[in-house]
């Protein structure tokens, strides 16, 4: 099916999170949709890590995107909507930044 370009871009981030190694990347995902709502673009998983520098936990890497359909999304927007997103990860599954 169709769909036309978008006309305002996309703000990509990067993230790397530490979490127990039996935590299903789906649930961590269904967390991060929940909480971005319409301005996600996109998420894709792209690395997943297990080794003695995880301190037996799990390392997991995300792309995401963001984008609105009607505007350039601000710095200020993008940063509480990632925010909002961390915040969320780390009460609902123990979800943390990779230090």
């Amino acid at each position: 099916q169709y769909k036309p370009l978008p006309k305002f871009p996309a703000v990509t981030r990067d993230f790397s999170f530490m979490c127990d190694v039996d935590l299903e990347a789906a649930k961590i995902e269904k967390v991060m949709k929940k909480s971005l709502g319409k301005l996600l673009d996109s998420i894709k998983l792209f690395d997943i890590y297990i080794g003695a520098q995880t301190g037996g936990k799990k390392s997991i890497s995300y792309s995401v995107s963001l984008r609105t359909q009607d505007r350039t999304l601000t710095a200020e927007e993008t940063d509480a909507a990632l925010a909002k997103m961390l915040d969320a990860l780390d009460k609902e599954l123990g979800v943390t930044i990779r230090s």
